[in-house]
C-alpha cells in the first residue's frame, strides 16, 4: 500500500516552486564516483581515476543534515563500482523520510554485482526506484560507442534480471549522439529480439550534452556531424512509438521529447530552468553546481560541514540562480533539469516572451 505523504510532499514542494524559490531543493543529482569500467566515445568520466571521493561517513552525516530530499538520482561513473554504494543508499532513503523517488543508472556490465546489490536496495524504505541501463543501440553500435566488447549482451542480461526484482522499474537508457542519431529502430529490434515482451516504453531517449565539468566530453565533438533537425526527428519518432499516457511518468516523459526541437533550434532551454531553484547537482568530492552542464561551483559541502541549507540560501548562490532564470547559463535540456523545470512551469508551460517582464523567481 503506497503511503501518500511522499506524494503530497511532491506536489506541495513543486507547486511551491511555481510560485517562488523554495527553501531547499526537492530534487538532487548526486554524483557518488568518477569511477567508469566502459570508455564511452561520447564521456570521458572514464579518464578520470579520481582520487579523494567523499567518504561513506561523509556522505551519512550530508544525508543526516540535508534530508528534505523528495527525489533523488544518485549516478556515476558507474555505481556499482563503489563497494558501498547500497549503503549510500540507505543514508538516503533511511534520512529523507518523504523520499518519493529513488533512481540511478549503471552501465550493466557487472550483472551479477549490479543485480545483488539493487536486490538489497529494494528492501530499503522508498516508494519509487527506479534504475536505467545504458544502451547506445544493437550490439555492434553499442560496443563500438562503449568501446568494450561484449558490453550489449551483459547490459541485456542486467535489464532481463532486474526487471525480475519486485518493486522495482527498469528502462533502457539511449542518448541519441553524431553516432547514432537514426539507430533507435535497430538498437529496438535488437534488444526486443532478447526480451520479447519489451514495449517502447521500456526505452527512455534523450539528446546527447557536453558538460565540462561532468562528462569532461566538450573536445570530443559529440554533435558534430549531425543537424539539429536530424536530433529533433529522431525524438519526435521515438515519442510517436511511445505513444500517450497519463502515467506521470509518460506526461514528463512526453513533455520532454515535445520540446527538444526548440531547444536545437533555438539553443535555448524552452522553460525557465529550476536549477538552484528545485534542484542541483552534487559531484564525488562535495562540489555543488547547478546542474550536471553549467561548470559553475557555488560552493562545497565539505567547508559547511554537510549542511547544504547553508549554501542554499547564500546570496551569491541565489544570485546565479538569479542569472540562470534569465537564461544567462549555457542553456541545455538534459532530463536530469528537464524533469523538475516541467513541473515547476505548470503556470508558464510554454516561455516564449522576453526575459525583460517576468517576476522575479525568488521572492516571497
Amino acid at each position: 500500500m503506497p503511503r501518500l505523504a511522499p506524494y503530497v510532499a511532491l506536489a506541495s514542494r513543486a507547486l511551491e516552486a511555481n510560485l517562488r524559490r523554495p527553501g531547499f531543493p526537492f530534487k538532487l543529482t548526486f554524483c557518488i564516483t568518477y569511477w567508469c569500467n566502459y570508455k564511452c566515445q561520447t564521456c570521458n568520466i572514464w579518464k578520470m581515476k579520481p582520487r579523494d571521493e567523499l567518504t561513506l561517513e561523509e556522505i551519512q552525516e550530508f544525508f543526516r543534515k540535508s534530508n528534505r530530499f523528495l527525489w533523488v538520482d544518485v549516478t556515476g561513473g558507474e555505481v556499482s563500482l563503489r563497494k558501498d554504494f547500497p549503503d549510500i543508499c540507505e543514508a538516503i532513503t533511511e534520512n529523507c523520510k518523504n523520499l518519493l523517488l529513488l533512481h540511478y543508472p549503471t552501465n550493466g556490465y557487472l550483472t551479477d554485482k549490479i543485480v545483488d546489490y539493487t536486490k538489497e536496495i529494494a528492501r530499503m524504505r522508498h516508494e519509487k526506484l527506479i534504475i536505467t541501463v545504458s544502451t547506445d543501440g544493437d550490439e555492434a553500435m553499442n560496443d563500438e560507442i562503449r568501446g568494450i566488447e561484449g558490453g550489449w549482451q551483459r547490459q541485456i542480461e542486467t535489464f532481463r534480471r532486474l526487471r525480475e526484482i519486485a518493486n522495482v522499474d527498469v528502462v533502457l537508457g539511449m542518448t541519441l549522439s553524431s553516432a547514432n542519431v537514426d539507430h533507435f529502430p535497430q538498437a529496438f529490434a535488437a534488444a526486443k529480439a532478447k526480451i520479447p515482451d519489451l514495449d517502447y516504453r521500456d526505452f527512455h531517449v534523450n539528446i546527447v550534452h557536453e558538460s565540462d565539468h561532468y562528462f569532461g566530453n566538450g573536445p570530443l565533438g559529440v554533435r558534430r556531424g549531425v543537424t539539429a533537425d536530424d536530433l529533433a526527428s529522431a525524438t519526435e519518432q521515438y515519442a510517436k512509438l511511445r505513444g500517450f499516457g497519463w502515467h506521470p511518468v509518460n506526461v514528463l516523459e512526453r513533455a520532454y521529447l515535445s520540446k527538444v526541437r526548440r531547444y536545437l533550434e533555438t539553443g535555448k532551454t524552452p522553460m525557465r530552468c529550476h536549477a538552484l531553484k528545485s534542484s542541483c547537482f552534487i559531484d564525488s568530492w562535495g562540489h555543488v553546481y547547478p546542474c550536471t552542464i553549467y561548470d559553475r561551483k557555488v560552493g562545497s559541502l565539505r567547508e559547511v560541514d554537510f549542511d547544504l541549507a547553508r549554501l542554499w540560501n547564500d546570496p551569491e548562490l541565489i544570485e546565479v540562480q538569479k542569472e540562470i532564470w534569465d537564461y544567462n547559463c549555457p542553456q541545455c535540456w538534459t532530463p536530469c533539469e528537464a524533469y523538475q523545470t516541467i513541473m515547476g512551469n505548470f503556470f508558464r508551460p510554454d516561455t516564449k516572451r522576453d526575459t525583460t517582464d517576468v517576476p522575479d523567481p525568488v521572492g516571497a
